[in-house]
């Protein structure tokens, strides 16, 4: 009986294990942080004119589709935001106030 209910235990634990990834391990801080590098890292190539279809991601061939969708939506999210400060007139902060800005609408659970 106990191997049963021990059996029952870990294949309703084995989703979640199956599923976890770096993305979802990380604290909300960690998150954050990897979230503004990331949009920074658009920032520059959105400054130097390079579309974001150009934009190249080196994956290291272990990423998991969760991982892979969420890199390239926070990259689009970054073109998508300078984009429409650039159609609206704004002048484009630096990239460290546009890392910053991103990092406290992350934390404070907002979009920038």
């Amino acid at each position: 009986m106990r191997r049963n209910v021990l059996a029952l235990m870990l294949f309703l634990l084995l989703p979640d294990a199956v599923h976890a990834d770096r993305i979802t391990q990380m604290t909300q801080s960690d998150l954050c942080i990897y979230t503004a590098k990331l949009q920074v890292a658009g920032y520059y190539y959105f400054e130097q004119g390079k579309p974001r279809e150009e934009v190249k991601v080196v994956w290291h061939g272990d990423e998991t589709p969760n991982e892979v969708d969420f890199v390239n939506s926070t990259l689009d999210d970054a073109y998508l935001w300078l984009t429409n400060a650039k159609r609206n007139g704004a002048a484009l902060v630096s990239a460290q106030t546009f890392g910053d800005l991103v990092y406290e609408a992350c934390m404070n659970g907002k979009p920038l």
